[in-house]
């Protein structure tokens, strides 16, 4: 393949990218020197030929082993990311790409040097370079000439079918609408309905109810609308008080559900040969690929409300630099939205067999010492902090918030301590943590052989008469790490849980 430009489109999309930065400097330069209108002229043609010189150095093709990119004007840079290196490929496509048939692709190696280092980003392509670029990166020993010669005729056929034609081509006729059960090629759409009690129980609700009502309450400081509605209000009635905030809600659901809906729409999940595929998104339809031995751990989310309905979301955590091309969770890609918590292990195992088991495995509720522990726990140091508080700000309504707080800290820790347990499953290869916060429940599958360092630490009180211990499991993220702690288990189950973790490592 000869060496390419990138289609004019990325040029115009660098120019408006760059141009914010460039805007603003400008204005800097206008307050600072008193130039003439020629002056600013020759100044914004000059960056202008500067950005054109940009965009024509960059060039990309692919060999039969590699993905080029070479970029630079004054100092060349050539970066060669070999299709075996290649750990997750970003795809974004917004809709007046598509009937172009162009797209906007990021390649990444997962290494530690950030997306900069590690990555080779692709603005404005045509989709049958991403197609080619993930054939070689699944089966690097298919030839590159019969992946551009198939490109090219499904080109000129106006069709985006490459993966069939290929088929067709190589004889391989696997069938494409295998079921769950055959674990060859799966699939999971999420439905609109889904979509909609996602958005409904999602807990950023009542937060951007606060945030915006906080914000209207300052700007409301000179304008005085909100005193004149309370004073309107409280000659008729109370209910037209509960009206209006129901009113209020009644809008950011909605918004919402809009804001779910475009950035989710027709999410699909699906596996082929190793490799899964996140897409979704109706504007933009953005996906991801990555191979599975990049995940490293499995978790599964119940809120408060969807712990009620009996609803779950899954979510992964992969090694990649721009893992969570997720505009909702960006640290950990979603798998499945919204499932029934009753189905999320089964659909989970139907993708990672080797991650979770077939069977939800049986984790013991937390012992009245656990939930005792953590409810005194959350009442002391809230009790602390509203100690202070209120020393400052004293009056019935202030207790009243104090009184509130309290209960529902107490309940918090209460509900964490029941949940919080563990299980060793996959004969010992597999290591499952629950624990909650703020009645966030949390379930994590993660294997042995992924896990960065384990800890167990006692407290003096803990070592001489309950018996017990925290265990912590660091799990490396993105270029980082990530830590997941459950508090007072039982000493031999703690115990347990590390001569797994010494066993898989020493293997």
């Amino acid at each position: 393949m000869k060496p390419k430009h990138l289609h004019i489109l990325a040029f115009f999309e660098q120019v408006f990218l760059d141009g914010r930065t460039t805007f603003f400097a400008l204005i800097g330069v206008m307050a600072l020197l008193h130039w003439t209108w020629w002056e600013f002229t020759l100044l914004f043609l000059a960056w202008f030929t500067f950005e054109g010189l940009d965009y024509w150095m960059r060039r990309y093709w692919l060999t039969e082993n590699e993905l080029v990119l070479t970029s630079g004007i004054l100092r060349r840079k050539w970066r060669h990311l070999p299709y075996q290196k290649i750990q997750n490929i970003h795809r974004s496509q917004w809709f007046f790409l598509k009937p172009f048939r162009l797209e906007k692709i990021a390649v990444d190696s997962g290494g530690q040097g950030g997306e900069r280092e590690n990555q080779i980003t692709l603005p404005v392509i045509p989709t049958w370079v991403t197609w080619v670029i993930e054939q070689k990166h699944q089966n690097p020993n298919t030839e590159l000439d019969v992946l551009l010669e198939i490109a090219d005729q499904q080109v000129a056929m106006k069709s985006e079918d490459f993966s069939k034609a290929l088929l067709d081509k190589t004889g391989d006729r696997q069938d494409h609408h295998l079921t769950v059960k055959d674990g060859k090629e799966v699939e999971h759409k999420t439905s609109v309905k889904e979509l909609f009690l996602y958005a409904l129980t999602a807990p950023e609700v009542l937060l951007q109810f606060a945030i915006v009502f906080g914000f209207l309450g300052r700007l409301d400081s000179h304008v005085h609308v909100f005193e004149t509605i309370s004073d309107e209000v409280s000659t008729k009635s109370v209910l037209m008080i509960v009206g209006v905030v129901i009113a209020f809600l009644v809008v950011l659901f909605i918004f919402n559900i809009i804001k779910t809906v475009i950035l989710y729409y027709d999410f699909t999940f699906s596996k082929k040969d190793g490799h899964l595929q996140i897409q979704r998104g109706l504007f933009e339809v953005r996906g991801l690929t990555f191979a599975e031995n990049r995940i490293q751990s499995l978790q599964i989310e119940q809120n408060l409300w969807r712990n009620l309905l009996k609803l779950a979301t899954v979510r992964l955590r992969l090694i990649t630099d721009k893992s969570g091309d997720d505009e909702v969770q960006r640290k950990l890609p979603t798998m499945f939205p919204l499932v029934k918590s009753k189905e999320a292990n089964d659909l989970a195992h139907a993708f990672l067999p080797s991650l979770v088991p077939e069977k939800k495995p049986a984790i013991k509720s937390g012992s009245f010492f656990q939930s005792w522990a953590m409810a005194r726990n959350a009442v002391v140091y809230l009790g602390v902090i509203l100690a202070v508080a209120l020393y400052f700000w004293l009056n019935t309504y202030s207790v009243m918030v104090a009184i509130f707080l309290l209960v529902l800290g107490a309940l918090s820790g209460y509900y964490k301590g029941r949940v919080t347990g563990t299980a060793i499953v996959e004969e010992g290869k597999v290591l499952v943590l629950q624990t909650a916060r703020l009645f966030n429940k949390k379930t994590v599958y993660v294997k042995c052989e992924n896990i960065q360092s384990v800890s167990l630490t006692q407290s003096f009180w803990m070592a001489l008469f309950n018996k017990r211990a925290h265990l912590i499991v660091v799990i490396r993220t993105n270029d980082g790490s990530a830590e997941i702690e459950t508090r007072y288990l039982p000493l031999q189950e703690a115990r347990a849980i590390y001569a797994a973790y010494q066993a898989a490592y020493q293997k």
